[in-house]
């Protein structure tokens, strides 16, 4: 039974996620598309660090005492000629054995950094073609040593982090809402909305400490231009909810664009000190991702990795399909579906499905409550369930 349950929910994932790629995004009342946000430069940077412990007691004997550490880094930068995405996940474990009274440690650090260069900038139809450098490593106390790789590749496609205008849209709901406004902002008003929200560190590098008097008076000045507000100018109730969005909710970041690129991967270290390096692979990847009607967020990744010696005999491949949901204000619903098929060329094909479920409530100054619920599918082998409740801080 506990089967069956889990295949049509993992059906009805890859149902959903399939069907969102070919969902137009929504449009809000105004008109704006998320596409019609063009930036020269997207960047976005997000470190947060999560605590769990958990202790157990049967009468005044402890049964279990262990605790948990991660972090997650990400940081995203795009230009015109230029770009990087740097992604850092990290963990450590200890856990006393109560027999012994001994402290058992473990930890696990995963590392990947790109860089592209775009080649034909010139060219408005083959701007987005693009060279890549990407290094990957992994630390476990479980190797020798850690593993590196490096993958050399070309290809075609960009993004663009579009929070800025989610927030703009977010502005506007919330003034309509209070009564502030007496229709829609027209388009070319949010965008240049959008565009001021997004020069935050511009304004700072330029007023310093008196950044935010600068900053909202722009923002104020394009709403009152509109002709559109009920009185001359914001109320305080307005400018609070302006500042109750840019400062105290927690949007989450917002993308959209795609790429694919074809390289060849080369091992450098493997994690065994008697483990031979592989030959050089064909790796081909392809992402994308797009925001729907503002409160969604999806995104795709399609990695396939293949050796040249074996090409289509032996190979691994992964698709990733990430939604997030925003259900209100402080909290967000988020579903990852990640299914792995690997083919030796010696053996049989293994596959398997990974399935979590997180909502993600953000309580205050930077301090989130996340509880998820993981399933972990293999043919032949007993589904794995696991359930998590921990705490979490955005440093940024």
């Amino acid at each position: 039974m506990l089967k069956k349950c889990v295949y049509a929910l993992l059906g009805a994932s890859l149902v959903l996620f399939g069907g969102l790629i070919f969902v137009p995004s929504n449009v809000s009342a105004q008109e704006v598309s998320v596409t019609d946000y063009q930036v020269p430069v997207s960047a976005a940077d997000r470190l947060l660090i999560d605590f769990s412990m958990n202790h157990a007691t049967t009468g005044s004997d402890a049964t279990t005492s262990k605790g948990n550490i991660g972090g997650i880094y990400k940081r995203f930068y795009d230009s015109l000629p230029f770009g990087y995405s740097i992604d850092i996940i990290g963990s450590g474990l200890l856990d006393r054995n109560i027999e012994t009274d001994a402290y058992d440690t473990n930890y696990q650090i995963n590392g990947d950094v790109g860089v592209k260069k775009y080649l034909m900038e010139s060219n408005p139809f083959l701007r987005d073609s693009f060279g890549s450098v990407r290094a990957t490593s992994d630390m476990s106390k479980a190797y020798d040593r850690p593993t590196s790789a490096v993958t050399l590749g070309l290809g075609y496609g960009r993004f663009i982090e579009a929070t800025a205008l989610a927030k703009a849209v977010r502005i506007e709901a919330f003034l309509m809402k209070e009564g502030e406004l007496s229709d829609h902002l027209p388009k070319d008003v949010i965008l240049e909305l959008s565009q001021v929200i997004q020069r935050e560190d511009e304004y700072k590098d330029k007023f310093g400490d008196l950044y935010k008097r600068e900053w909202y008076k722009d923002m104020e000045a394009l709403i009152t231009e509109s002709g559109l507000l009920q009185e001359e100018g914001l109320s305080a109730i307005g400018v609070l909810r302006i500042e109750e969005i840019l400062e105290r909710e927690e949007i989450a970041d917002r993308f959209y664009g795609w790429d694919v690129a074809l390289g060849t991967k080369f091992d450098i270290t493997t994690p065994y000190t008697d483990q031979d390096r592989s030959i050089a692979n064909l790796d081909v990847t392809a992402s994308y991702a797009r925001p729907i009607a503002w409160q969604w967020q999806i995104s795709e990744r399609l990695s396939i990795n293949t050796p040249f010696d074996s090409i289509g005999r032996a190979f691994s491949l992964s698709l990733s399909s990430d939604i997030s949901y925003e259900l209100s204000n402080r909290i967000d619903l988020r579903l990852r579906h990640l299914f792995r098929l690997d083919r030796p060329e010696v053996g049989d094909t293994q596959n398997s499905h990974s399935l979590g479920a997180s909502f993600i409530y953000y309580i205050e100054n930077n301090i989130n409550l996340v509880a998820t619920q993981q399933i972990e599918m293999v043919p032949d082998e007993d589904i794995a369930t696991n359930f998590t409740v921990v705490l979490n801080y955005r440093i940024f």
